[in-house]
C-alpha cells in the first residue's frame, strides 16, 4: 500500500477504517446504517492517499505545531468541498474509557451509540490537521459526518467550509495553505454523562 510523502515511519497508514474488536454488534450496526440526512461520499472522491492534500513539516517558530507536522492544499479547494476521510480505530466509548488515556485524535462517530474514531495509533492524512487557534484568525474547514460508499459506513470527514452569511469559508482554502479546524476531540467524562 502507498504512503503520502511525509508520513512517519512507524505509523500505520490506514485506507480503511479499522475496527476494535470492542465494538459491539449494536455499534456495529449503527455505523452500518445510512443516515438519510447526510453526504454520501463516492468511493472514487475517497481514494487514498488523497491528491487534495500533503503532509508537510511545520518549520515557521511562531506556529503552535512546530517541530510537527500540518496539512497542506495541494489546489485551491472551494468552499463546502469534501477534502478527505478521517480514518483511525473505529472504537466504543467504553473502551476508551477503559484504557482512561485521552487522545489528541480521538473524535465522535456516532455519539448515540457511543462509537468514536481514533487516529492516535494509525490513520491517514487527516490526522495531521492542525487547530486553527494561534496559526490563522479561524478555521477553514470543519468535520462532518458522511456516508462512505467504499467502506458503506458512517465516517467522519473533513470539509472546506462552506460561505456563510458572514463570509465564513469565503475564498475555500488556497494551493498550499494550511488546513485548519477547531478541535474536537472526546473528553472521557463525557462517557459519564
Amino acid at each position: 500500500m502507498s504512503q503520502p510523502k511525509n508520513w512517519p515511519s512507524g505509523l500505520p497508514y490506514l485506507s480503511a477504517p479499522a475496527h476494535s474488536k470492542l465494538l459491539s454488534p449494536a455499534q456495529r450496526q449503527a455505523i452500518a446504517q445510512k443516515p438519510p440526512d447526510v453526504p454520501d461520499i463516492t468511493a472514487q472522491a475517497t481514494v487514498l492517499p488523497s491528491p487534495l492534500v500533503k503532509i508537510t513539516p511545520i518549520t515557521d517558530a511562531g506556529h503552535p505545531a512546530q517541530g510537527q507536522c500540518g496539512l497542506f492544499a495541494t489546489r485551491h479547494l472551494k468552499p463546502g468541498t469534501f477534502v478527505v476521510p478521517y480514518l483511525g480505530t473505529v472504537h466504543s466509548g467504553e473502551a476508551l474509557e477503559a484504557q482512561m488515556e485521552k487522545s489528541d485524535y480521538d473524535l465522535w462517530l456516532d455519539r448515540e451509540a457511543e462509537v468514536a474514531v481514533d487516529a492516535d495509533k494509525g490513520g491517514n492524512e487527516a490526522r495531521f490537521i492542525n487547530d486553527y487557534r494561534g496559526v490563522g484568525e479561524r478555521p477553514n474547514a470543519e468535520f462532518r459526518e458522511v456516508w462512505c460508499q467504499r467502506w458503506r459506513q458512517k465516517c467522519m470527514a473533513v470539509w472546506v467550509l462552506p460561505e456563510g452569511k458572514n463570509g465564513r469559508g469565503k475564498g475555500g482554502i488556497g494551493k498550499g495553505e494550511e488546513i485548519l479546524l477547531p478541535r474536537l476531540i472526546i473528553e472521557t467524562k463525557e462517557f459519564d454523562e
